[in-house]
């Protein structure tokens, strides 16, 4: 593990717990699978806040542990790719509302908050919610058929559990009950709600639902094939693909490198029955060529000419997205020059420099600068060759090439190393403008109670004037940075997703 993820690990840690359990997960981070006393020596904190940081990490499925040799004792171990994880809340938000609307959303927010919990319980809390936020009435049949949809669509999963005595329980989840709903009691919700009975009584009590993040990540590579396609082609293109990815997962495990034959009928009867994309079904045959004729090869035919299929070939799709990344990274750090080198390049697979020279198309002494300048920044390596045949001292000759994993990875480093410096700043402007944002909040909430109240409009003016103008000029340059700031942090996440796909798939 690198310095600059653990740095970003860290500081996600402290955001959202406090320096007690960031010294924890910290530690974990840095010393790897560790049992409780190595941890409380090491930090040097009371036994007591060791055990509550381990208490919520794990409450949070941010650790986990195992029983060591001794089977009364536990090793703990940081699961780290959860913690950055934390950074795409909203986005799996976004998600849920955008596929199946507000009370979904709330479900999937909620259990996000709370890491997991029963069914009949989120249920209680988004109809509270409902009440509270937006004066609006849901019926828990309603929530419970909400609830269940998002459970068969596998975005929400049963939490493992203990099924023996021992000091050091095995969390076990079997396929049986990983499939089962729960047991959702309308009438006994409504008792529990009125406060005639208690959540204990609840017939899925002790039963707890937590986010399947696999199956957000499968909608997040699915948008990136399909927004690929759309700007390769156009939106009907886009649509052809979506289409495809959607009839995949019906004859092949989601994440395998190539995708079973998929009948070029099953899409168009879709496509016909839809009835939302009349140019693509207007000219069905003609998509199908131009994918087929695709030069990148991504999705190819298989079967014979009179129906056929199509494949998708999802090891190569991020192999090529990670590539075009890459040539887009060397284009915006130098500048065109070292672009066509870098694809030059990479065309060749190995190249010497009086080709590079020759090819490129560059002056003989730029374009040696600019191939040792990639060099010395990794975009290029060196593998030095020796004539047999030859014992003077040009013995030896030079060849370039590119090596896109160790890319890949350094550029995640770099990745890393943005985020962690747009979360400090986002943490400097707070700081630095703590108090004027506090004493926004204060007039915030004070106007939010005096509406609720029914307060005039003349009383709530009056209210707001306790904000001064040069104040509310701060505070707008403040929302300004930190969109900015989020909108930034947003795509290195983007970035990190897609060449965590092609590390995936490598």
């Amino acid at each position: 593990m690198s310095v600059q993820y653990g740095k970003v690990i860290s500081l996600i840690l402290l955001e959202r717990f406090g320096p007690v359990v960031e010294k924890v997960g910290a530690y974990l981070f840095k010393y790897g699978t560790t049992p409780l006393l190595y941890i409380k020596k090491s930090t040097n904190l009371p036994l007591s806040k060791v055990k509550e940081s381990l208490c919520i990490l794990i409450k949070y499925r941010l650790v986990t542990f195992q029983a060591n040799r001794n089977e009364n004792l536990a090793n703990y171990t940081l699961q780290h790719d959860r913690i950055l994880l934390m950074l795409r809340y909203p986005k799996y938000i976004n998600l849920i509302k955008k596929k199946f609307g507000n009370e979904c959303e709330m479900i999937v927010e909620e259990i996000l908050q709370r890491s997991y919990w029963t069914a009949s319980e989120v249920i209680m809390k988004v109809i509270e919610r409902l009440k509270k936020d937006h004066n609006k009435v849901v019926t828990i049949l309603s929530l419970r058929e909400k609830f269940l949809t998002l459970l068969r669509a596998q975005y929400l999963g049963r939490l493992p559990y203990s099924q023996d005595d021992k000091p050091v329980p095995t969390l076990v989840i079997t396929e049986i009950d990983h499939n089962t709903p729960p047991n959702i009691d309308p009438k006994q919700i409504s008792l529990v709600q009125s406060n005639k009975a208690t959540v204990e009584s609840l017939p899925d009590n002790g039963i707890y639902w937590t986010i399947n993040f696999d199956r957000f990540h499968q909608d997040m590579r699915d948008k990136l094939i399909v927004n690929a396609f759309t700007k390769r082609f156009d939106e009907n293109g886009g649509e052809f693909v979506r289409l495809l990815l959607q009839q995949m997962y019906i004859r092949t495990t989601p994440w395998a490198e190539v995708s079973n034959p998929v009948p070029i009928v099953e899409i168009r009867d879709i496509v016909r029955k839809q009835a939302t994309h009349q140019h693509l079904l207007a000219f069905f045959d003609q998509y199908v060529n131009v994918l087929e004729q695709d030069s990148t090869n991504l999705i190819r035919k298989a079967g014979d000419a009179s129906g056929g299929s199509f494949q998708i070939y999802l090891k190569e799709t991020f192999t090529q997205f990670a590539w075009e990344t890459v040539e887009q990274i060397v284009l915006e750090k130098f500048d065109s020059k070292a672009a066509r080198i870098f694809r030059l390049v990479k065309s060749k697979q190995y190249i010497e420099p009086d080709q590079i020279q020759q090819l490129a198309m560059i002056p003989a002494k730029e374009a040696k600068r600019i191939s040792y300048q990639l060099l010395e920044e990794n975009f290029l390596q060196v593998q030095e060759l020796k004539k047999s045949s030859s014992n003077g001292p040009n013995k030896c000759f030079t060849l370039f090439y590119v090596d896109l994993e160790q890319i890949v990875r350094m550029i995640l480093e770099l990745c890393y190393k943005t985020l962690f410096n747009i979360m400090t700043r986002k943490n400097h402007e707070r700081f630095v403008h703590k108090r004027i944002i506090d004493k926004k909040q204060r007039v915030d909430t004070i106007i939010m109670g005096m509406r609720a109240q029914g307060a005039a409009e003349e009383q709530l003016a009056d209210i707001e004037e306790m904000i001064t103008p040069p104040e509310r000029e701060i505070l707008q340059k403040i929302e300004l940075t930190m969109k900015k700031l989020n909108s930034v942090e947003l795509e290195i996440d983007e970035t990190i997703f897609l060449i965590q796909m092609y590390l995936v798939y490598k």
